[in-house]
């Protein structure tokens, strides 16, 4: 395999959910169920492919890594064949997003140690994709001079979200014109009181989209789920012999699960957040948040009378919160 002696920037795309959060919706729309980075909610492309678009502009598809579930590879893989150059990497089962990170870092790393990342999540929805890129690229060019190397991307934030982990900033790092700032604190799913006070003080949103270079995420990982940095370090030197599956499947059945937001984010010191502005950023990971991106899009209104007429006939189970969030 041919590995690089010089940094560059890649793209990894998180798709290895199982869709278990929107499964009525999915199987009432496509009359089975389907993880909802592989749905065409507005009748296009679907979420995956509308992430590999929107991230274009900060690595071409030969440099982005997406991890999926062994469970949808052919669908992945049909949806990704108009993206040449693609990495797809398979996961034998979900162990969090510890595993579910490190795995696409270390064919990153396998083939440019010296890399330059950034993370996707592949079920939010992004109106206007430009001041969203241009705040990954921020983060990246800020990466280095906060003390962890890592920065993470926070919504501005336009409502008291109860619903969504909120970014609390610090001091300002760099110059004036930088904007990007210290990560004070982490608070997730506040109660309703705490959210209008965050919401008051210019928090931010996570949207869990993180930059950096890959040493420092890879320094991160060793430092707070040691085990699974290790097993990924061993993996990472086995990728291009061949056996990869094989090594991935026996790996993950000895691993324990880990969340990086949880358990290496929120404990890390160092981070830095740039905020994301005017994007019209939606995070789609539930039923509440979707209805929430429908209701406040024009251009979805066909799709959200459609979910609405299927809930009303009660075409789907289980969907009491999909019921009150389209409400």
């Amino acid at each position: 395999m041919e590995r690089r002696s010089h940094g560059q920037g890649w793209n990894v795309v998180l798709a290895a959910g199982e869709g278990s959060r929107m499964a009525a919706l999915t199987r009432a729309l496509y009359g089975h169920e389907l993880p909802k980075q592989f749905a065409a909610l507005d009748g296009q492309k679907t979420m995956l492919q509308a992430t590999m678009d929107r991230i274009a502009p900060v690595a071409p598809p030969e440099r982005t890594v997406v991890v999926i579930s062994e469970l949808y590879e052919s669908m992945a893989r049909a949806q990704l064949a108009g993206y040449p150059g693609v990495e797809i990497v398979t996961q034998p089962m979900n162990l969090g997003t510890g595993p579910g990170i490190l795995l696409p870092l270390a064919h990153v790393k396998a083939r440019d140690p010296k890399a330059q990342v950034a993370i996707f999540p592949s079920d939010h929805h992004v109106r206007r994709a430009e001041p969203f890129v241009d705040a990954v690229q921020r983060g990246l060019s800020i990466s280095g001079a906060s003390e962890a190397g890592v920065t993470l991307l926070g919504a501005a934030a336009d409502r008291a979200a109860v619903d969504l982990g909120w970014i609390v900033t610090g001091e300002r790092l760099g110059a004036e014109d930088s904007r990007a700032y210290r990560v004070h604190r982490f608070i997730e799913k506040p109660p309703e009181a705490m959210a209008t006070l965050l919401l008051g003080t210019g928090s931010l949103w996570n949207t869990f989209v993180i930059t950096g270079s890959l040493a420092s995420l890879w320094d991160l990982a060793r430092r707070h789920i040691p085990s699974q940095a290790r097993a990924f370090d061993k993996y990472s030197r086995q990728i291009g012999r061949g056996d990869e599956q094989y090594q991935r499947s026996r790996m993950y059945r000895e691993m324990l699960p880990a969340d990086f937001s949880r358990e290496v984010l929120q404990v890390a010191h160092g981070l830095a957040v740039v905020p994301v502005i005017d994007s019209g950023w939606f995070d789609c990971g539930t039923p509440e948040r979707l209805f929430e991106w429908l209701r406040a899009a024009p251009e979805m209104a066909p799709m959200l009378a459609k979910l609405q007429g299927v809930l009303r006939r009660g075409g789907a189970q289980r969907v009491d919160a999909a019921r009150h969030a389209a409400a």
